[in-house]
């Protein structure tokens, strides 16, 4: 287990949630948790790759005045893949106060922002988790980000319209940075033809006031459609990396990847509404790193340059019940997969297809489907899943996930991840 300074501050809120006496709350304590046991088989290590049991419990009580308090964990005892330790860790723990024309959070949370389904250009506050969790889950939810500490506060005007600002206490990275990074300079040593270059970790951002971020969104509704105006200006979810090199006889050669967090801003619009009886979204970001210096020599592996993210979508439910969506995203910025682009390379825009549809073909019965598709290479990762409800509390889910990509093709590197069958048993309380 791995509980730091976060998780117990979290226990020491938690005590005091259950410490409020009756009277002087509006109810008692409430208390959810779920439990889960993931089994995955992969067909390109043909073993298993995947073995835990994981759990989430959340702790939540209203005040005697208008607010309430949450904290909540998660964890997992993980037997497969090897090497990774098993978890317990503080996951959102914050404050709700409701005032007459405002709201307040304060503490760790998860801000979502954007309309698009799972994508979003526009929700940047949060750095996302591994796409493997939402490939292994068939949940957009495995993309709602990880906690940041913040005060989010929330202003509703008379005409209807709102505006909130979040303040950003300290600075949190992408949880597979390090992952990204290092997979970035096994690939430069693998055309090297060498083993795997050593990575120099980017500095801890200072505790000196320069670890603050902030974000502003306004909202209107127009013309019967919502829309978001945003404003980001914070630390970059994945640091800028570059190759470093030494002197040989046939010339420089690179000898490490090093990394350095840095700045960004970004600008967004989204919209979210009804057109013909189907939900339609749309998000564009425009994001601006700060320049680094080292990005503009050769063995760069990110990129100075503005770039540009948008997504278009819409889902629809006919009268059998079956449900399905649809959005195309395009990735100014470059993969998918990986925040890095090769080096003495520019950075290659992408546009994908994500498709869905759901149908429950009885009660306790649901069947989903999954695809996303790169337009550019035509590969391809496919999901399908089978969930059966056993009982109010328990569920089996069985899912089979496959990669169609060729030689060269973006997602071809994503085999060893996606290619599995998985079966997932979960009770709630």
């Amino acid at each position: 287990m791995r509980p730091g300074a976060s998780l117990v501050s979290g226990m020491v809120l938690a005590v005091s949630v259950l410490s409020v006496s009756p009277a002087a709350g509006a109810q008692e304590t409430v208390i959810r948790g779920t439990i889960e046991y993931q089994l995955g088989y992969g067909f390109t290590e043909e073993d298993v790759t995947r073995n835990r049991l994981a759990y989430e419990i959340d702790v939540e009580r209203e005040l005697g005045f208008d607010g309430k308090i949450h904290v909540g964990w998660d964890g997992n005892v993980t037997y497969r893949p090897e090497g990774l330790p098993s978890e317990l860790e503080l996951d959102e723990a914050y404050v709700d106060l409701y005032l007459d024309a405002a709201d307040l959070r304060i503490g760790r949370q998860v801000i979502n922002w954007g309309t698009a389904d799972g994508f979003n250009p526009t929700n940047v506050i949060n750095p996302p988790r591994p796409l493997s969790e939402a490939l292994y889950s068939l949940s957009v939810d495995a993309l709602s980000g990880t906690p940041v500490p913040a005060v989010q506060w929330a202003y509703y005007l008379p005409s209807g319209a709102s505006v909130t600002a979040v303040g950003i206490a300290k600075y949190v990275p992408a949880s597979d940075a390090h992952e990204m990074l290092g997979a970035a300079a096994s690939e430069v040593g693998a055309a090297m033809g060498t083993g795997p270059l050593p990575v120099v970790e980017p500095s801890p951002v200072p505790a000196d006031g320069s670890q603050l971020e902030f974000a502003l969104r306004g909202e209107k509704l127009v013309a019967g459609h919502n829309v978001y105006v945003t404003y980001f200006r914070g630390w970059d979810d994945y640091p800028a990396a570059w190759l470093e090199y030494e002197s040989s006889p046939v010339g420089p050669v690179p000898n490490k990847v090093v990394a350095a967090y840095r700045k960004v801003q970004k600008f967004g619009v989204a919209t979210a509404g009804t057109l013909a009886g189907a939900g339609v979204w749309t998000e564009i970001s425009y994001t601006v790193p700060d320049r680094a210096a080292a990005l503009d020599n050769p063995g760069a592996l990110a990129s100075n340059e503005a770039y540009v993210e948008a997504v278009v979508g819409a889902d629809y439910t006919f009268s059998s019940g079956v449900t399905v969506s649809g959005q195309v995203m395009y990735y100014g910025g470059g993969s998918l997969l990986s925040p890095y682009k090769p080096p003495f390379q520019d950075v290659a825009p992408q546009t994908y297809f994500a498709g869905t549809a759901r149908y429950s073909p009885r009660p306790g019965h649901e069947l989903e489907g999954f695809a996303l598709v790169n337009l550019g290479d035509g590969g391809v990762i496919a999901v399908g899943r089978y969930t059966y409800d056993i009982n109010q509390v328990m569920s089996l889910a069985i899912g089979l996930s496959q990669v169609f990509a060729g030689a060269g093709a973006e997602f071809k590197q994503a085999e060893a991840m996606a290619n599995m069958l998985t079966i997932e048993i979960s009770a709630s309380f």
